[in-house]
């Protein structure tokens, strides 16, 4: 059984929390950062959380977003036809 970890990161005023989450290497004074090493963990974020992290972090969580709405967009099309 696989256990999933979503981290919900909001406002401009967790921006550097999300940016020693994820573009840091683990730190024990920034414990959010060790879920960097759990396989399943989700980190869901509003556009004023990334206002610390890199542009091309930024582009990469937005490409996430663009992939996901092409493989998901069909399958909604194919409920709703039916």
């Amino acid at each position: 059984m696989n256990t999933w970890v979503m981290i919900l990161i909001t406002g401009a005023h967790k921006a550097f929390a999300l940016y020693k989450a994820i573009e840091e290497g683990v730190n024990h004074m920034w414990t959010v950062s060790a879920f960097q090493q759990h396989p399943h963990t989700i980190f869901v974020r509003d556009e004023d959380a990334t206002l610390e992290l890199r542009v091309k972090t930024v582009k990469y969580f937005k490409g996430l977003v663009h992939v996901h709405n092409k493989l998901v967009d069909p399958l909604y099309s194919m409920k709703e036809q039916n």
